[in-house]
């Protein structure tokens, strides 16, 4: 079966239940952020990120099915557990950081952007699966506290925003 179907040469797509849609459609929208959140991620290669590239792979399934069944439930509880894991590891913050520093940090900050536009377009489809939105958020969350710690381990200071920045 080769790649190229030509279906979609005239802007539209299909979605699992069969319909067709404009590529510019707001489902499409959402799935595309999901799409390239997972592909942000693709530069960090670990076990961790590799789990949340495959909970964004189902969630993307869940979206593009809105007929479907199905549910972030229990992705949604083991991100949480994550982030109760994660968060006491590192300094408590008081400051709001400008994203950045080490290479996998900026990368993981960067996701984290994309990931907030993902739950911003996906806010306003129905259905939604169930913890669809919880599920971004809190990976929002996670992806956060995953930069703070890459510039951790890597020695990378963070650099605080303070009002005294703007001129």
């Amino acid at each position: 079966m080769s790649i190229v179907t030509k279906t979609g040469d005239k802007g539209e797509t299909g979605l699992y239940n069969g319909e067709r849609v404009k590529k510019s459609d707001p489902r499409m929208e959402a799935l595309g952020d999901i799409d390239e959140l997972s592909s942000q991620l693709g530069f960090l290669q670990a076990p961790e990120i590799q789990k949340l590239q495959r909970d964004l792979f189902e969630l993307g399934a869940l979206v593009g099915n809105p007929d479907g069944a199905g549910n972030m439930t229990a992705a949604l509880a083991a991100l949480e557990k994550e982030v109760e894991i994660l968060e006491p590891t590192l300094p408590p913050l008081h400051n709001f950081i400008l994203p950045g520093g080490h290479p996998a940090a900026a990368r993981l900050h960067l996701a984290r952007a994309v990931c907030r536009r993902a739950e911003r377009h996906l806010s306003i489809l129905t259905p939604l699966p169930a913890d669809a939105l919880p599920y971004l958020n809190r990976l929002s969350d996670y992806l956060f506290l995953l930069g703070r710690q890459a510039n951790l381990k890597n020695g990378v200071p963070e650099i605080l925003w303070s009002a005294t920045m703007i001129p």
